[in-house]
């Protein structure tokens, strides 16, 4: 079988009883977990855009844009949920950012045709092994594709969205392989967006993929049956020849659930995940010797020069690009001990205190490190005193990932700050409640009334 009829037939087969319990539980934290990013995007400015542009689109009233009181068509709602979820860069990371794909495509057809809880959480952890699966496939060279310009958010987006809505919509796998494979040919994103709101769109435009293709197959639309792994299918073009392999697509497929292993990880920080691990060291340093930034000489980062392809703005004078910059949460860091959605205002950024604190962090890259992926991911932190004493510390597990998760606490806590931005305290507790017993709602309509606002 091809790539794409294994990963069709795996979407089709699938039922909720085949999910492990981890896997079911893993799912829903991230569910809960996207749709709270994705409520607190409502209310930036570039939130209010798409908002407004979705709603001037008009559309048959079938689903739900969540955080509003807009309904409109399947495939628009997608769109926004899905660059929503992803405009302020705090959704979940790991291998890209899958759910903030995959969730708004899944829940789109959802309310469309009345699904339960249990068929969307089924759906979204297919779609999160698709995702993982095609990722994996060219993984030993990402660093390369990334560093031409490529965004695998929005590449493996589109299909692992078409996967999860094909398989609400109850597609054939005939029909789930059309949609997979036309999917494919919207990738697209390009990380020269990464500093400002166009990098939010790239989620939005795979999850209208996904959902727009679901609906052309749906129909009855046909397209090549090889559309990932033809000669000039979406692995050639991406990635290039021998730049990718299909030797493990299927290994365990079906009992070895990716959301649970290797996983996902949810974000403290809400901005770029090549941040995290010097962010967590940064914050164990200040805590555990109780540092202020008046006794602080310098503060020094060192970091494997792949990284500076993502993290790559230097002392920004915006507060968003300030989301890719290293030196920048580590300034925030040490200047708050925090950092949070309000770290990255233009006026923040520009505060004299930044721009002080900015001047004390030092970025050094290492060209004698190795190209293996423990190297590209270290980013040890060194705090120098003005006293003469030096801490360090390298940080492997970030909080939040697999090897280091958030309580159910955390990840709640997490919610509340983001959903308090838009929703009333009453709809965010119901909205809790509901997803995290998602598997027993017999439809959707409980969640999108708890997320509507009048």
């Amino acid at each position: 079988m091809s790539a794409t009829e294994i990963l069709s037939d795996f979407a089709n087969k699938i039922e909720f009883n085949d999910l492990s319990s981890e896997a079911v539980s893993n799912t829903k934290r991230h569910i809960l977990d996207c749709i709270g990013v994705g409520l607190a995007a409502t209310v930036e400015p570039a939130g209010q855009i798409i908002i407004d542009i979705t709603r001037e689109q008009g559309g048959d009233p079938k689903a739900s844009v969540f955080g509003t009181n807009l309904r409109t068509g399947v495939v628009s709602t997608a769109w926004a949920n899905g660059a929503l979820s992803h405009l302020l860069d705090f959704d979940d990371t790991g291998f890209s950012h899958p759910t903030a794909c995959i969730l708004p495509a899944a829940t789109a057809i959802a309310e469309e045709t009345s699904a339960s809880g249990k068929e969307l959480v089924t759906a979204i952890c297919i779609g999160l092994e698709v995702f993982e699966r095609m990722s994996s496939s060219g993984r030993q060279h990402e660093h390369v594709f990334r560093a031409r310009g490529f965004h695998p958010t929005s590449l493996y987006g589109c299909s692992a969205a078409a996967a999860a809505a094909a398989k609400i919509a109850r597609l054939d796998p005939k029909q789930m392989a059309v949609a997979i494979g036309l999917a494919a040919a919207n990738a697209g994103g390009l990380t020269q967006h990464f500093g400002t709101p166009g990098k939010g769109i790239h989620a939005g435009n795979a999850a209208r993929a996904g959902v727009t293709s679901v609906l052309l197959a749906r129909n009855g639309y046909v397209a090549d049956p090889e559309g990932l792994e033809g000669d000039y299918g979406f692995y050639s073009a991406f990635h290039g020849d021998g730049n990718y392999t299909f030797d493990n697509i299927s290994a365990g497929l079906g009992k070895n659930w990716s959301i649970v292993d290797p996983g996902l990880t949810i974000k403290r920080y809400p901005c770029c995940g090549g941040n995290l691990r010097a962010l967590d060291a940064a914050s164990e340093l200040i805590e555990e010797n109780n540092i202020s930034i008046a006794e602080v000489e310098s503060l020094v980062v060192d970091v494997h020069p792949d990284l500076l392809d993502i993290v790559r703005f230097h002392k920004p004078t915006t507060g968003f690009r300030g989301k890719f910059s290293i030196d920048y949460v580590l300034a925030c860091m040490l200047l708050d001990h925090k950092v949070n959605l309000l770290s990255f205002s233009d006026e923040y950024c520009n505060a004299p205190q930044m721009r002080e604190a900015l001047s004390k962090v030092r970025v050094n890259a290492h060209e004698e490190w190795g190209n293996d992926t423990a190297s590209r991911r270290r980013s040890p932190v060194t705090i120098q005193m003005k006293d003469g004493r030096n801490y360090t510390k390298q940080v492997d597990h970030v909080r939040g990932s697999p090897g280091n998760p958030l309580t159910r606490d955390e990840l709640v806590e997490k919610y509340r700050t983001c959903a308090s931005r838009v929703l009333s305290e009453q709809r965010l507790e119901d909205s809790i409640q509901i997803i995290e017993s998602l598997e027993a709602a017999p439809s959707l309509n409980c969640l999108t009334d708890a997320l509507h606002v009048d």
